[in-house]
């Protein structure tokens, strides 16, 4: 996004924040459950997920994905996209729930189908948790969370089959997984209130002198 703001005369970039959860470092034991939040709307592309899902079924049919959203304005559409194909036993849409940090502790990793962001908390916040990530390269926020085979995996914008190709690879590969949920662990340190909010008060304090 910086360079949307390319004609200002000063831009500086501060992230958002996040706690680091005290989990079991992203070592995900039994588990066959990939998770996704946010609003069931168009900008969040659960359609594109599902596509990618029906997929994905076909190599892992005891795997499933739960996607937490609130009654958005597509989720009569995307639960009959779910049944149309046939994923009402492997995908669940479920309403918020406050014990979402115990939820992405149940889950092996995390899966953002986004068609844009404003940044990705939801990356950090799956992070903290030990998970690695999988997300679309989309504008803006994940390229800069994720370090494609590092915490995580990165897929061209829109490419439904290189999703299903990178949820499949996370599947397959256990130990890789359980590595880049170490690695995703220490990404998400860097978004900690102290680091964070000592950039807010040290832009606060260069301003005040001008």
């Amino acid at each position: 996004d910086f360079t949307e703001w390319r004609r200002a005369k000063k831009v500086q970039i501060i992230p958002n924040m996040t706690q680091t959860v005290n989990s079991n470092n992203g070592i995900k034991k039994n588990s066959n459950h990939i998770i996704s939040i946010g609003r069931l709307a168009y900008q969040k592309g659960f359609d594109r997920l599902i596509n990618a899902w029906n997929l994905v079924k076909q190599k892992h049919p005891n795997w499933f994905l739960d996607i937490y959203g609130d009654d958005g304005v597509l989720k009569s559409e995307i639960e009959q996209q779910i049944k149309e194909l046939n994923l009402k036993n492997e995908i669940k849409i479920h309403s918020p729930t406050n014990e979402i940090t115990r939820k992405y502790q149940e889950s092996a990793f995390y899966v953002m189908s986004s068609r844009y962001e404003g940044w990705g908390l939801v990356l950090v916040e799956a992070m903290s948790c030990g998970l690695p990530c999988i997300a679309f390269d989309c504008p803006y926020g994940p390229s800069d969370i994720i370090e494609h085979g590092v915490n995580g995996l990165l897929v061209k914008d829109g490419d439904i089959e290189g999703l299903a190709n990178a949820i499949c690879w996370m599947i397959e590969h256990e130990e890789e997984r359980k590595q880049m949920g170490l690695a995703a662990k220490e990404t998400s340190k860097k978004y900690a209130p102290e680091i964070i909010m000592k950039q807010w008060d040290e832009l606060f304090k260069e301003l005040v002198k001008q």
